[in-house]
């Protein structure tokens, strides 16, 4: 297992979290998955089932190639809970090939 995450599924430690980030406050998460326009509504969506529709904001770029694109989740984070949740939420994407 690697050193900085937790138990939890994917998410990163919840005491490095808690250091390195204030809450309530902006999170960036950096999804990587196929360019297909579901691949963003998806990992929007798990967001959004965490924090709420109007607290996450989606941004897409493709690679060169335009075969992978990489969704930018910027979050308005009451907690680091919903933090580690969001992340659990996206590691349920079939398609996730990534995340940051």
């Amino acid at each position: 297992m690697i050193p900085f995450m937790s138990d939890r599924k994917a998410a990163p430690d919840r005491d490095l979290l808690l250091q390195n980030h204030a809450f309530p406050g902006q999170y960036i998460i950096k999804a990587f998955g196929p360019a297909e326009s579901s691949f963003e509504t998806d990992a929007k969506r798990c967001a959004s089932s965490v924090v709420g529709e109007d607290r996450v904001a989606a941004h897409t770029k493709f690679s060169s190639g335009g075969r992978r694109s990489c969704v930018t989740l910027t979050l308005q984070a009451q907690t680091v809970d919903e933090v580690i949740s969001t992340y659990e939420r996206l590691h349920e994407l079939d398609s996730l090939l990534l995340i940051l």
